[in-house]
């Protein structure tokens, strides 16, 4: 199999498997490497199975003034957003757990007319956090870094919120 077909076949059965899709302009760029290539993101990509989701500010704005609106608790719903950022399924399109009831935040999803997360494509762990390669929206094909303890605090009324920041670290060149 040519290296062409071979980069396009991980990119279709990650999107059968996973519901993950590897948006064109990437694809473009990774179909002229090897398989065997050590290039970081080309292997992330290949394997796509560890991803991460990670909430704009206003989705977790609109999630917090929609909760006030139905009276859920903070602490459930801090801790349905916090589950919610391992539960999302991208085959699905939606929270999925039998652990945890994600039907309120599915509907926040499903309401919200922007992006409400970034998908991160987990490419290696660094001094004290994580990088991943954004897939999707604006940010598509920037690298983004988290540490475990790099939170942004919202607070709407008396609802305080915290979830996950990343920071965005440069934008790679699909030439």
């Amino acid at each position: 199999m040519n290296q062409n077909k071979t980069f396009i076949s991980h990119c279709d059965h990650i999107q059968a498997q996973y519901g993950i899709t590897i948006p064109q302009i990437i694809q473009n760029y990774f179909v002229r490497f090897s398989d065997e290539s050590t290039n970081i993101y080309y292997q992330a990509l290949k394997n796509a199975d560890d991803f991460k989701i990670f909430y704009t500010k206003e989705f977790v704005e609109f999630v917090i003034t929609q909760s006030i609106s139905v009276k859920t608790d903070s602490k459930i719903l801090q801790n349905m957003l916090n589950e919610g950022n391992y539960e999302y399924s991208p085959l699905e399109k939606q929270f999925v757990s039998n652990h945890i009831d994600f039907s309120f935040l599915n509907e926040c999803l499903n309401k919200f007319k922007t992006i409400p997360f970034y998908i991160g494509i987990f490419t290696f762990k660094t001094c004290g956090g994580e990088e991943f390669l954004i897939i999707n929206g604006d940010k598509t094909g920037y690298v983004a870094g988290r540490s475990q303890d790099h939170v942004e605090r919202i607070e709407v009324d008396d609802t305080i919120i915290t979830y996950q920041k990343i920071d965005f670290i440069k934008k790679l060149l699909f030439e």
